[in-house]
C-alpha cells in the first residue's frame, strides 16, 4: 500500500502536465508579469507617475496571459490586441462614476454582468469580459480621477504588449516542437502503466486504473492538438493517420497491461513474453537508436510467432508485440518530421466531417450565469461593507470568481470551498513568510513572483492553490507597500466567507441548476455516444472500409466520459456516503466498459486493414447477439440513471465473457465480441452495485 501510495504521489505533477502545457503557460504568464512590470518602473519614473500605474500594467500582462485561450495563434493575438478596447472603456466608466458614491458599485456589478454574459461568444468573449472586470476594478479601489485615464491606457498598452511579446518571441507556438513533447508524453505514460502491471503484488489494482486513465487524458491531448493543427505540416503524416496511430498506441498498451495484471504470479513469464515486453519497453524509450528499434523489431516478431494464442502469456505476448508495433510506427513519424505535401493536406481534410452543436433552448446559460452573478455580487456589496468598508470589494470578488468556469449548484460549493480552505492556509503562510522575511524588497519580489508562477501552474490540479498563492502574493504585496497587517488578512478571510455563501446562495435560489441533473445528462450523452461506437465498429467489422469515422466516435466517447467523470467530481464530495460510493463505482464501471470499447473500435480498424468478409459472413449473427446484449446493459444504466428500477438477468462468467468464441478462430470478429462481452460485463456490474 505504501508503493502504491508513493507512485501516485510521485506522479501526480508530472501525469498532470503531459506534454508541459501547464508549464509552459505558468512560465509564460510569469513572464509577461516581469517584463511589464520592468517596462512600467522605468515608465512611472521617467513619467513621474505612481507606483499604482505599474501595477495596472503588471496585471493587465498577467490577465491577458491567463485568460485568453483561443485555440490557434493567431486567434490569440487578435483577442489579446482587442483586449485594449474593454479594458479602456471599463476604466474611463470607473474613473466617471467614482465620484457618484454608490453608484460606482452599481456599475461594478453590471460590468461583472456584462463579463459573465459575453462569455456566449466562447474564449475570447471570456477573456474581453475579465479584462474589463479587472481594469474597472484596478480603478474603483484606486479612485483614479478621469485626468489619469490617458497614462492608465499606456499602462494596459504596455501589459498587452508584454504578454504579445512573450507569446509571440519568448513562447512562440511550435507545432512540431509540441507534437514531440506530446508523443514523447504518450511514451512516459505508457511506461508508466506497463511498470505497475509487472509489480501486481507492491501495487493496487487502483494504482493501475489512475495510470490507464493518465495515459487517456494524454492520448486525448494529443487529439486537441490535431484539432488545432494539420499534422502533415509538422511531421510526416496526416492528421487522420497520427490518429489512428496514437489510438492504436493507447488500445493495445491498455490490452497488454490487462493481460500482464491478470497473469499468475506464481507462474514465471515464458520467455517469449519476456522478449515481448523487452521490445516494446525498447519502444516506449523517447530517444532508442536504429539499432534498438530494429533488434526490437526482431525481438518482437519472433516472440509473436511462437505464442500460444489458447494461453493467457501467448495472447499478452501478442498484445504486447502490437503495441511495440504502434509505438514503433510513432517514433518513425517523430525522427522523419519533414511534413508532407499539400494535396495530401487537402484530402486528408477533405473528409472532415465536425459535428453539428445543437443550438441551446430556452434562456442562454450565460444569460442564467449572469444573472446569478449580479444578485451574488450585489448581496456581496452590501455584507462586504457591513464587514468593512474599506475591503468589502474582497466579498464581492469572490462572489464573482466563485461563478467562473462552473455552472452547477455542486461546483459552485466545491469551488467556494476550495476558496475558503485556500485564503485560510494562505493567511497562515503569508503571515508565516512576512514574519520570517521582514522588510526586504528583494525577497519579498521574487516571492512574489513564485506565487504567480505556481498559482497558474497548480490551478488546474485544484483551485485551492490558485487561492492559496494569490493570498500568500497579497501579503507580500501589502509588505512591499508597508500596508502588511495580520488584521487585514483576517478581514481578508471574512470577507471571501461572505462572498462565497452569497455565491452558495445564489446557485441555489436563482436559475439553480442541479448537479445530479447536470451529472445524468453528461452520463446519457456518454452511453449515447458509447452505442454509436459499437454501431460504427460492428459495422466496420462486417463491411470492411474506412475506419477514421470510427477513430473519431472512440475519441468524442472519450472526450464525452470526461464531462461525465468533471460533472460527478463534486457529487463524490458530498454529505451522503450512499451517494458518494454510488457515484463512485458507477464512474469506474463506465472507465472500465470504456476500455472495453476501445478494445472493440480497435477491432473495427484491424478489421479494415484486412479481408475479414468471410469470417463476419459467418459470425454475424453472433456479433449482432453480442452487440444487442451491450446495448440492453446500455439502456439498463439510462434507466438506473434515471431513477428507475433496472432488473438484471442473472448469467454465469462464463457466458458473459465466452458467448460465441470456443469455435472462433482468432481475429477482428473474436477480438470484438469478447470485447462487446466484457463491456455487456463491466454495465452489468454497475446496474448491480450501484
Amino acid at each position: 500500500m505504501q508503493i502504491s501510495a508513493a507512485v501516485r504521489r510521485a506522479s501526480v505533477l508530472s501525469a498532470a502536465d503531459p506534454g508541459h502545457i501547464r508549464l509552459r503557460s505558468a512560465a509564460a504568464t510569469t513572464f509577461s508579469l516581469l517584463l511589464a512590470i520592468v517596462a512600467m518602473l522605468a515608465f512611472t519614473r521617467a513619467a513621474g507617475q505612481p507606483v499604482t500605474v505599474a501595477m495596472l500594467g503588471a496585471v493587465v500582462a498577467m490577465q491577458s496571459s491567463a485568460a485568453v485561450k483561443d485555440r490557434d495563434q493567431r486567434s490569440r493575438n487578435i483577442t489579446t490586441v482587442l483586449l485594449f478596447f474593454p479594458a479602456v472603456g471599463a476604466m474611463a466608466l470607473a474613473a466617471l462614476l467614482t465620484p457618484h458614491g454608490k453608484i460606482v458599485d452599481v456599475g461594478f456589478i453590471a460590468v461583472l454582468f456584462a463579463a459573465v454574459w459575453v462569455r456566449r461568444y466562447g474564449p475570447r468573449g471570456n477573456a474581453l469580459g475579465m479584462v474589463a472586470f479587472i481594469s474597472y476594478f484596478f480603478v474603483m479601489f484606486l479612485r483614479t480621477p478621469v485626468h489619469q485615464i490617458p497614462v492608465l491606457a499606456v499602462a494596459v498598452a504596455v501589459g498587452i504588449i508584454s504578454s504579445l511579446l512573450v507569446h509571440v518571441l519568448l513562447f512562440p507556438e511550435r507545432p512540431r516542437v509540441e507534437a514531440r513533447r506530446l508523443l514523447s508524453a504518450l511514451r512516459s505514460a505508457s511506461i508508466s502503466t506497463l511498470d505497475v502491471a509487472t509489480r501486481r503484488g507492491q501495487v493496487t489494482i487502483e494504482v493501475v486504473r489512475y495510470q490507464l486513465d493518465q495515459l487517456g487524458e494524454t492520448a486525448l491531448l494529443i487529439d486537441d492538438w490535431l484539432d488545432r493543427h494539420e499534422a502533415a505540416k509538422s511531421l510526416s503524416v496526416t492528421s487522420k493517420d497520427l490518429a489512428l496511430r496514437v489510438f492504436e498506441a493507447q488500445i493495445m498498451l491498455e490490452q497488454a497491461v490487462s493481460w500482464l495484471w491478470w497473469l499468475d504470479q506464481d507462474e514465471p513469464w515464458p520467455d517469449g513474453l519476456v522478449d515481448a515486453v523487452a521490445a516494446l519497453r525498447i519502444c516506449l524509450d523517447n530517444n532508442p537508436t536504429d539499432d534498438q528499434l530494429r533488434q526490437a523489431r526482431r525481438l518482437g516478431a519472433a516472440a509473436a510467432d511462437k505464442a500460444d494464442l489458447s494461453t493467457s502469456a501467448g495472447v499478452a505476448t501478442v498484445t504486447a508485440y502490437r503495441a511495440m508495433q504502434a509505438h514503433l510506427a510513432i517514433h518513425h513519424i517523430t525522427t522523419n518530421a519533414r511534413g508532407i505535401s499539400d494535396d495530401d493536406i487537402a484530402a486528408d481534410g477533405a473528409d472532415a466531417d465536425d459535428e453539428q452543436q445543437e443550438a441551446p433552448t430556452g434562456l442562454n446559460p450565460s444569460t442564467k450565469a449572469a444573472i446569478q452573478v449580479a444578485v451574488a455580487t450585489s448581496a456581496a456589496t452590501v455584507l462586504g461593507n457591513l464587514i468593512s468598508p474599506d475591503r468589502g470589494y474582497w466579498a464581492v470578488l469572490t462572489a464573482f470568481l466563485v461563478f467562473t468556469g462552473v455552472t452547477t449548484r455542486g461546483e459552485i460549493l466545491s469551488r467556494a470551498g476550495h476558496r475558503i480552505v485556500g485564503t485560510i492556509a494562505g493567511v497562515v503562510a503569508g503571515v508565516l513568510l512576512a514574519a520570517e522575511i521582514g522588510r526586504h524588497p528583494a525577497i519579498q519580489i521574487v516571492v512574489l513572483v513564485v506565487c504567480v508562477f505556481f498559482a497558474f501552474y497548480l490551478v488546474s490540479v485544484a483551485y485551492f492553490w490558485l487561492t492559496f498563492f494569490v493570498t500568500v502574493l497579497l501579503a507580500m504585496l501589502y509588505g512591499l507597500l508597508g500596508n502588511f497587517s495580520v488584521q487585514v488578512l483576517e478581514v481578508r478571510i471574512a470577507e471571501t466567507a461572505v462572498g462565497s455563501l452569497v455565491g452558495i446562495a445564489s446557485a441555489y435560489f436563482v436559475f439553480s441548476t442541479r448537479t445530479r441533473d447536470t451529472f445524468a445528462e453528461k452520463v446519457t450523452e456518454y452511453l449515447d455516444r458509447m452505442e454509436r461506437v459499437i454501431d460504427t465498429a460492428v459495422t466496420a467489422v462486417l463491411t470492411v472500409g474506412d475506419a477514421d469515422d470510427l477513430v473519431a466516435d472512440t475519441r468524442r466517447m472519450d472526450n464525452s466520459l470526461k464531462e461525465a467523470i468533471t460533472a460527478g467530481k463534486p457529487l463524490q464530495m458530498g454529505p451522503v456516503s450512499e451517494l458518494r460510493h454510488g457515484v463512485r463505482r458507477l464512474l469506474r464501471g463506465l472507465q472500465v466498459a470504456n476500455r472495453s470499447a476501445h478494445a472493440l473500435a480497435r477491432a473495427g480498424v484491424t478489421a479494415s486493414h484486412r479481408d475479414a468478409a468471410a469470417d463476419a459472413a459467418d459470425a454475424a449473427d453472433a456479433l449482432h447477439q453480442a452487440a444487442a446484449r451491450a446495448c440492453d446493459a446500455i439502456a439498463r444504466v439510462r434507466k438506473l440513471i434515471a431513477g428507475e428500477d433496472v432488473v438484471v438477468d442473472k448469467r454465469s462468467e462464463a457466458a458473459v465473457f465466452d458467448v460465441g468464441l470456443p469455435e472462433m478462430r482468432p481475429g477482428p470478429v473474436r477480438a470484438s465480441i469478447r470485447a462487446l462481452n466484457m463491456l455487456d460485463r463491466a454495465l452489468t456490474e454497475v446496474t448491480t452495485r450501484v
